[in-house]
């Protein structure tokens, strides 16, 4: 989906993502940034437009989290606005699973 930075902080290595589409802000951690070069620095501009995937987890006191993040049409990323509704589909897949060892065994 598409959305604006709101706020982010090179030095801590995260910030703010809104969206019409998203019931929230949404936190953004410089490892789901995606850039041309892998070994690149990962950082966002206050008002600037990306493309980003999301899921609701608790992350420093925001409700949702970003997954994936980049520029629209970003150059050599593979990523774009149709693999953005692709993805999505696939954050809805998501789901918790918890296993629970009998220790008396």
């Amino acid at each position: 989906m598409h959305g604006t930075v709101r706020s982010w902080d090179d030095e801590s290595g995260w910030g703010v993502l809104v969206s019409p589409e998203v019931p929230g802000e949404v936190w953004a951690h410089f490892s789901a940034v995606r850039t041309p070069d892998p070994d690149a620095f990962a950082s966002l501009d206050p008002g600037e437009t990306v493309l980003f995937t999301w899921e609701e987890a608790e992350q420093d006191g925001y409700s949702y989290r970003a997954l994936r993040v980049q520029q629209p049409g970003g150059p050599g990323t593979g990523w774009d606005d149709a693999e953005d509704e692709d993805e999505e589909a696939d954050v809805d897949a998501l789901s918790d699973v918890r296993i629970e060892f009998d220790s008396d065994s």
